[in-house]
């Protein structure tokens, strides 16, 4: 890559107003030429905006948002982007990227709010909002059908607080991070349940909406935010923790077939140094390493599951979004302060950096690789068939089984 070191380093941890550097366009906007992540921002005058970028950095689209956005999910085909509002957000937009246009709006029931993520079914049928059912003090993952983003149905999400939820390789099973915190649309920011907190990592059958398993968090007051899952169905947690800082607890866990979060060891200096806090996780699927973006650290954390350990670290002010360039062996992240930086998988160093391909913007805390939707489209395609959750007998070769709404709780 033909980036510079010296541009992350001048909007990384100094030089904090070089986002803002120019003005933002004042409608859509497009650059011929390929499309690789796509990442919520803001610009100096407050507006919201959808930026997408190559692998280079350049940027491809800019496209308003009416509210701020946090993650995107990304139909399988590439076509659609499902804007998730920052939470409590209670309209949705999904976007046509074909014709650079907002394409449809979709509303949380009321008494709900969407918790800022979704993801696609893998033939891209439906659609998984992770949303609180605040009047009942409940997390559920609703389940619309992506043509019409009508609700089909919903199930409980296993805990509280429902964040990141992403698919298990079998694409049936999804993992969700239930954050434990109960709040209120009108108190956005009051968490009304610190002593009485619960958060976990759930596994939920999509198909029936059964609960399969809940593993806890390592402390009650360690909410689980956000997770990456890798090849071989293990899963990356990070976590914020709602609780004195002198406590030092791990922020960062793995799930494997124990059952049980594993804390990755990391040295005490270096987890009180994370400040209580991740905002993001990347994984390389095929070795289990993963990327963690620390905000308050100013850093980008770079761990190995599978040997259940910290690495190191990179600097970065405001280290925000982060994901994994399958094609380039990279892990990629975004901050606050506008810059973009590329860190080898395998050595963690820098790969360069550009504080000016993308200009004006501050990027929010979830980066989206359009490129691995591929991955999950091959995956998909090679599965066999869906076997029927009520043990009858699935036929091979058949349609997802989120059509058959009788599967599912009804709303």
């Amino acid at each position: 890559m033909a980036w510079s070191r010296r541009g992350v380093l001048a909007a990384g941890v100094v030089g904090a107003s070089a986002w803002w550097a120019r003005a933002a366009p004042p409608a859509s906007t497009r650059v011929p030429g390929p499309l690789a992540f796509v990442s919520a921002a803001t610009t100096i005058d407050g507006r919201h905006w959808a930026v997408g970028f190559d692998d280079t950095g350049q940027e491809r689209f800019r496209l308003p948002l009416p509210t701020r956005g946090h993650q995107f999910a990304v139909s399988p085909d590439g076509a659609r982007l499902f804007a998730a509002p920052r939470r409590p957000g209670t309209t949705a937009f999904v976007l046509d990227l074909a014709a650079l246009r907002t394409a449809a709006t979709c509303r949380a029931a009321p008494g709900r709010h969407f918790f800022g993520h979704a993801v696609f079914s893998a033939d891209g049928a439906h659609l998984f909002t992770a949303e609180n059912d605040y009047r009942r003090g409940r997390g559920v993952v609703v389940v619309r059908e992506a043509r019409t983003f009508q609700v089909v149905s919903e199930f409980d999400s296993g805990g509280i607080g429902p964040h990141e939820l992403a698919w298990l390789p079998d694409e049936r099973t999804l993992a969700v991070a239930n954050g434990g915190i109960l709040t209120l649309p009108s108190q956005p920011r009051k968490k009304l349940n610190l002593d009485s907190m619960r958060p976990n990592l759930s596994f939920v059958d999509a198909a029936s909406g059964r609960l399969l398993g809940a593993a806890p968090a390592l402390n009650n007051r360690a909410s689980i935010r956000h997770l990456a899952v890798t090849d071989a169905g293990e899963v990356v947690v990070g976590m914020q923790y709602e609780g004195p800082a002198a406590d030092n607890v791990p922020l960062v866990a793995m799930h494997r077939d124990s059952g049980v979060l594993e804390p990755l060891d990391v040295p005490p200096y270096r987890r009180g140094a994370m400040h209580g806090y991740t905002a993001s996780v990347a994984v390389d699927g095929a070795t289990g390493r993963a990327a963690v973006t620390c905000p308050r650290a100013n850093a980008v954390t770079f761990w190995s599951g599978r040997e259940g350990r910290y690495i190191g670290q990179r600097r970065f002010g405001d280290a925000g979004g982060v994901a994994f360039d399958a094609k380039a062996r990279e892990f990629v992240a975004t901050n606050g302060r506008g810059a973009i930086a590329r860190f080898d998988a395998e050595t963690f160093e820098f790969q360069g950096a550009s504080a000016a391909r993308v200009a004006g913007v501050k990027w929010d805390n979830h980066l989206t690789a359009i490129n691995a939707q591929a991955k999950r489209r091959e995956r998909g395609a090679g599965r066999e068939g869906w076997e029927d959750p009520e043990g009858r007998g699935g036929q091979r070769g058949v349609e997802s089984p989120f059509s058959n709404a009788a599967n599912l709780k009804s709303t």
